[in-house]
């Protein structure tokens, strides 16, 4: 199933077409828990753990 990309629509529009309430407040809560969780990410460890994951052989 591929997406229709020809009409560019926000997710505020797709969200009310779906019938889910969309407010100032609850977009600027979404943004901040959003935010906090980057912010608490370690990107250098993550690298780490993935370049580790990358060294690895394949499962069979």
């Amino acid at each position: 199933m591929e997406q229709d990309t020809s009409t560019p629509r926000s997710m505020t529009d797709v969200l009310t077409e779906l019938g889910v309430p969309v407010t100032a407040e609850g977009k600027a809560r979404a943004r901040k828990r959003l935010n906090d969780a980057d912010a608490s990410r370690d990107h250098s460890e993550r690298a780490a753990f993935l370049a580790q994951l990358r060294q690895r052989p394949a499962a069979a």
